[in-house]
């Protein structure tokens, strides 16, 4: 009865980890499919807003081309006076004086003043042309002329209402530069039509385009949106709008599409995933349960006991031979993971005594300045304090650090350096308060102080000196170390100048090249790194007329 119920147990088990594990797939799969479904959206909408982006370039470079070509023929309507006249008597005269004064009107055989013949002329040159209108200054008619009606006429200004694909230009006398009036050139929409279909392929869209007056001149699509973040919108040079919006069902619709046919797939995919694991499973049930009945007896203590092997297959096999020799291991593993422990705690030991370490340091250090203060040795007191603060920057790990603060740990090594000779050297550092809090690397100024003290300083002097001023410029921010020390030889400055005109740098391991490093090369290399083209740096020197840095750091 006990090992009945036991079984039962086990096949319930068994079942739960079939669910469980075909509940993971499926979870596995689901999300697999949420994720294709959301690549799939946003692959469409990237490209529906790429394509939006092209349509309305290519739309604004169309408007302004055609905006351009009707100026030139409006302009070439009025270019000579022979013109003029002809368009002004068109609206004095009626028309068969009109006709009368052509015949007697004497002109070049170049120059045509019939305006009947120039409008005829400007609709067979130029295809794109569906109509002319032409509105005179303090005149209360307008000439109107279609593609299918050149010949035109005259109607009441009050009546006339240009239409809505046609560009307004402002016409004048070439040679008084008097305003003439406005013609009005009807743009085919043809032209739009193919440029924009060429562009956007099989996306739906929505182009609008409105004059500077606020006028539509031309559209495809409805209004799609009222939310003008769904517009791209361009302007041409002469003020004419170009809105461009994609239709939100070509993403959604064929994002269903694509998502009924994943969800589909992967409907059928955990049918069939399901159906193999319930197979499997029931295979491997009573292998698993012999395998579950050996590992129990052997944790309850019966270590001799083996997994028989002989009724194993594949996997279970491979599971029940590598328990077995698992259990031969097992009390050889347990000394060796003993001995790591020991181990382990030996490393972590010393990785605290590591730590102490600093710290006792500092400590002394502390202590040896307090004493020096009770023993009245106050300038045996700042030289240990000022040690102290140095030592404690050098060790943290921070890589920046602000302009005061690289200031002052110039100051501490400048005292230091200084103390050895009081009479003989001296520094001043001077920064903007609004440079206080600039963001610099950390010993970027120090290695130049540092090459004044050990290369500079001429002992037999007593007015050596060294100076850092921090100012703010109009756009930028300058740095001049300044020092009156021994200086640089001509064919030395030359080889730095070199190598501070370097924006990339190969590091080699070689110790020559790492002393290279440090100093100016180093601080010119970190500077880089850190601001990119914003900064430069200069040098200026000559021997025995010390040297001059002066750094740059360009405003974001």
């Amino acid at each position: 009865m006990k090992n009945w119920r036991q079984n039962r147990m086990k096949q319930f088990w068994l079942h739960t980890l079939l669910r469980t594990y075909s509940s993971v797939m499926m979870i596995i799969i689901a999300s697999f499919t949420i994720l294709l479904s959301y690549a799939d959206w946003d692959s469409r909408e990237k490209e529906a807003q790429r394509v939006a982006q092209r349509v309305t370039t290519r739309t604004v470079d169309e408007v302004e081309y055609y905006y351009r070509e009707s100026a030139q023929l409006a302009q070439a309507l009025v270019e000579n006076q022979a013109r003029i006249e002809g368009i002004y008597k068109y609206f004095s005269l009626s028309t068969p004086e009109y006709f009368y004064w052509q015949l007697e009107r004497k002109a070049s055989p170049y120059i045509s003043v019939s305006l009947y013949e120039n409008i005829d002329d400007l609709y067979v040159r130029n295809d794109f042309v569906t109509g002319v209108a032409i509105a005179l200054q303090d005149y209360k008619e307008v000439y109107v002329s279609a593609r299918d009606k050149r010949g035109g006429e005259k109607i009441s200004a009050e009546d006339f209402k240009p239409a809505e694909n046609s560009f307004a230009i402002p016409v004048s006398d070439p040679v008084s530069d008097k305003d003439l009036g406005v013609v009005y050139i009807s743009l085919s929409t043809n032209v739009l039509n193919g440029a924009i279909d060429n562009t956007r392929g099989h996306i739906p869209m929505a182009v609008f385009v409105t004059s500077p007056f606020e006028t539509e001149m031309f559209h495809i699509g409805e209004q799609l949106s009222s939310d003008k973040e769904n517009w791209f919108v361009g302007i041409t040079s002469h003020g004419y709008r170009v809105q461009v919006a994609v239709a939100k069902n070509f993403v959604l619709f064929g994002i269903l599409r694509s998502s009924a046919l994943i969800v589909s797939l992967s409907i059928l995919f955990i049918v069939i995933l399901y159906v193999t694991l319930r197979k499997t499973f029931s295979n491997y049930q009573k292998q698993v349960v012999d395998l579950v009945d050996s590992i129990q007896a052997i944790a309850q203590g019966e270590e001799g006991l083996r997994i028989d092997t002989l009724e194993k297959d594949q996997e279970l096999l491979l599971i029940a031979e590598t328990t077995n020799d698992m259990l031969d291991r097992l009390e050889k593993n347990i000394h060796d993971i003993y001995q790591l422990e020991l181990s382990q705690k030996d490393a972590n030991m010393r990785a605290l005594q590591a730590q102490i370490n600093p710290h006792f340091m500092y400590n002394t250090l502390e202590f040896l300045r307090m004493y020096a203060v009770m023993q009245s040795q106050d300038e045996l007191a700042d030289i240990i304090y000022e040690f102290s603060s140095l030592l404690r920057n050098n060790i943290s790990d921070e890589r920046e650090t602000l302009l005061k603060q690289e200031l002052e740990f110039c100051r501490k090594y400048s005292y230091l350096c200084m103390v050895r000779y009081p009479k003989s050297i001296a520094y001043g550092f001077k920064i903007d308060p609004e440079l206080e809090n600039i963001k610099i690397p950390k010993f970027t100024l120090q290695p130049l102080v540092e090459n004044y003290f050990a290369h500079g300083v001429d002992h037999r002097r007593t007015d050596n000196v060294i100076s850092i001023k921090a100012l703010k410029r109009d756009g930028f921010v300058e740095i001049l170390v300044v020092d009156n020390g021994r200086g640089i030889s001509s064919e030395k400055l030359a080889n730095i100048r070199e190598k501070l005109s370097q924006r990339h740098f190969e590091h080699q391991a070689s110790y020559s090249a790492k002393r290279q490093s440090i100093g100016i090369v180093n601080v010119h290399e970190r500077f880089v790194l850190y601001f990119g083209d914003r900064y430069a740096i200069t040098i200026e020197s000559a021997e025995q007329a010390g040297v001059q840095y002066r750094i740059t750091i360009q405003d974001e």
